[in-house]
């Protein structure tokens, strides 16, 4: 039975948007983390007298982009998210 040599498989990034900040992550991971906050929604924290008040808002705005990991510059000259498998 032959098998299929594994060469060094390069890692999947994406890059994902939760309201205005953006965030690097594992593709895997990242679906991950759009995929619980698309069940969240916004909210602001207000003190009211002795208590924390939270008012509830809208559902985030989400985005999700597959990226090479060769696109990735990290501010050091370090090797950017280095392949992990």
């Amino acid at each position: 039975m032959a098998t299929r040599a594994k060469g060094p498989r390069s890692r999947d990034v994406a890059c994902i948007r939760i309201g205005f900040e953006h965030y690097l992550l594992d593709a895997d991971k990242a679906m991950q983390v759009l995929k619980l906050m698309r069940e969240s929604i916004a909210c602001e924290r207000h003190y009211g007298g002795r208590s924390m008040r939270y008012i509830a808002g809208a559902a985030p705005e989400l985005e999700l982009s597959m990226i090479q990991a060769s696109e990735v510059v990290m501010p050091s000259d370090q090797l950017a998210l280095p392949d992990m498998r």
